[in-house]
């Protein structure tokens, strides 16, 4: 088997994961919720007893979401993906790689707070900002797995934070109304691609058994 068969099959099989748009639906809803907590943000008052209690919560609130969508995702795959075309275990990457990448990513939180801390004005940017990071990933993993609709929430998430932030509604009415948004459209595409999954017949993506990859 040549290089491009073996690229090929690498792909098919990361493509599997995406094939049934669950993830698309749980990261959806993880999205609302964000909007949510901002949109209450920017509504409550500092001095109130909820307006004071939403920045200590967070944390919780941010890890409590990636925790109910990561079991939220295992249950329906169990449910609705593995029993119609099969189950593929991927291999997870090492404790040393987990810890440089969860490390990368707080200093990178560091730097941006910084920066926003010094120059309050920046906070303005962060629509944009976010919109072009998160269009960033969706685009590579469009490339990657060679998935169309990834490409338009990676237009729209670029799309919607730069008009967000042009438009001037700031940070404190611009990430609730960005995370709305996108969270709507990635339940939209995550329902729209669920729908057609669950319309064709079952068909193994391999012979009975898992596949580590």
């Amino acid at each position: 088997m040549d290089d491009k068969m073996l690229d090929r099959a690498a792909q098919r099989a990361q493509q599997y994961w995406f094939t049934d748009g669950i993830g698309e639906l749980a990261v959806g809803g993880v999205f609302l919720l964000v909007a949510l907590y901002f949109g209450a943000q920017a509504v409550l008052p500092e001095d109130s007893f909820l307006g004071s209690m939403l920045a200590p919560a967070m944390l919780l609130v941010f890890v409590g979401a990636g925790v109910i969508a990561r079991s939220l995702i295992r249950t329906l795959k169990e449910r609705l993906t593995y029993p119609r075309t099969g189950y593929v275990a991927y291999r997870q990457p090492d404790k040393k790689r987990r810890w440089i990448t969860l490390l990368f990513a707080m200093g990178m939180a560091m730097l941006v707070s910084a920066l926003f801390a010094s120059a309050p004005a920046s906070l303005a940017w962060i629509p944009a900002v976010s919109g072009l990071l998160i269009g960033v990933y969706w685009l590579y993993y469009g490339h990657r797995l060679g998935l169309v609709r990834f490409y338009v929430l990676a237009a729209l998430s670029a799309i919607m934070g730069t008009a967000i932030t042009l438009a001037g509604l700031g940070e404190a009415r611009g990430l609730p109304l960005y995370s709305g948004v996108i969270g709507l459209a990635l339940l939209v595409s995550g329902g729209f691609t669920l729908r057609l999954y669950l319309r064709q017949p079952p068909v193994r993506l391999d012979e009975p058994g898992e596949s580590t990859l």
